[in-house]
């Protein structure tokens, strides 16, 4: 068994050979092992999740949130 080895990535399910194995073993039954660097995966995760967070707000309380809730239940009394 004849074994390459390359990067790429997947795009809506398809493998994209590079140009240069296009034609390696062509017409041949082939077995695909596909394996995925976790770290990455991780890292651009990471990148991900601080592309967002650096648009998100803080929220700070003005008051107290019981003294609110008792504020409105006496204006409901």
């Amino acid at each position: 068994m004849q074994a390459i080895e390359f990067e790429t990535h997947l795009e809506n399910g398809l493998i994209h050979l590079p140009v240069s194995y296009q034609h390696w073993q062509e017409g041949k039954h082939v077995k695909v092992i596909v394996l995925v660097d976790e770290s990455a995966d991780d890292r651009l995760e990471q990148q991900n999740r601080q592309s967002i967070n650096r648009h998100a707000g803080k929220v700070s309380l003005t008051q107290d949130p019981l003294d609110f809730q008792k504020s409105i239940r006496d204006e409901w009394a």
